[in-house]
């Protein structure tokens, strides 16, 4: 744990604070036992989980740290009765509470999928939400609701990005460009009753050149017109590619333009992609 996942939990403890019904809020370490006086309930106590260091699976640069939490609702209830339909009302408002505002308070930012529990909702947003479930009984104790989840910030975010004829039109989202091998056109040509054959040098041959990563845009309109953007450049005609190291290729022309599968959805909208280009001439 860091001062930036510190920060994520103490946001999460201050929004459970201001829910309505709750006498008491913890913040406390990874199964700590927590022993809670029945006059300070009902209460909740939240405690990390575990962190995961992830990359979009199409594009593994920069570095996202999502730090999974847990938060218990304890109070004196029975299933069955008043007192525990209560108490899922209280623990339904804490998740609400917190679904509410999934960037807290700019702490929290939209990332790829947890590899480590796929059942958190929305699975690329910034700050992910189980459903709230009932824990096992244990005599002397109050009745417990957990509520597993998950928020994550870009720790290493992405250096430099590609622009294509000068226009950024990558750098809402990690990318990766990957450059083909160089082709030099060879023509053979054989004789009959002759050994061996004549190669016939042709000159440069064309590059393929790949990019794959994630477009991001606040809303489906705002992704919508940066895709057209692209594609407003499969037109035939060649520009200059430049890498996010910086390194320009000269006489691109964009061929394609795919998207891989559908848009992710978290507090913003996010679309996997390919570009292939053709570098026709070095």
């Amino acid at each position: 744990m860091n001062l930036a996942d510190l920060e994520i939990l103490e946001a999460i403890r201050e929004i459970l604070a201001a829910v309505s019904g709750l006498r008491t809020v913890r913040l406390v370490r990874t199964e700590e036992p927590v022993e809670m006086p029945l006059s300070r309930l009902p209460a909740a106590v939240l405690e990390p989980s575990g962190t995961e260091s992830l990359t979009w699976p199409e594009a593994p640069v920069a570095a996202y740290h999502l730090v999974h939490w847990r938060a218990r609702v304890l109070d004196r209830a029975v299933p069955g009765t008043r007192a525990f339909e209560a108490l899922v009302s209280l623990a339904e408002a804490c998740r609400n509470a917190v679904a509410a505002n999934p960037l807290l308070s700019g702490r929290a930012q939209d990332g790829p999928p947890s590899e480590r529990d796929d059942s958190l909702t929305p699975t690329v947003g910034a700050t992910r939400l189980g459903a709230v479930r009932l824990t096992e009984a244990v005599a002397g104790q109050p009745t417990s609701l957990v509520l597993a989840g998950a928020s994550g910030y870009w720790a290493e975010p992405m250096v430099g990005a590609a622009t294509f004829d000068d226009e950024a039109l990558f750098s809402s989202g990690a990318h990766v460009v990957t450059v083909g091998s160089p082709v030099r056109r060879v023509k053979d040509q054989a004789f009959n009753g002759l050994s061996g054959g004549l190669a016939l040098d042709l000159g440069d041959g064309p590059r393929e050149i790949r990019q794959a990563g994630v477009l991001s845009a606040a809303s489906a309109m705002a992704l919508a017109i940066l895709e057209a953007a692209i594609e407003a450049f499969i037109d035939g005609r060649t520009y200059t590619l430049t890498t996010p190291d910086g390194v320009d290729y000269p006489n691109c022309r964009l061929e394609r333009f795919d998207r891989r599968g559908p848009p992710r959805i978290g507090t913003e909208w996010h679309q996997p992609y390919e570009i292939t280009y053709r570098q026709l001439a070095p």
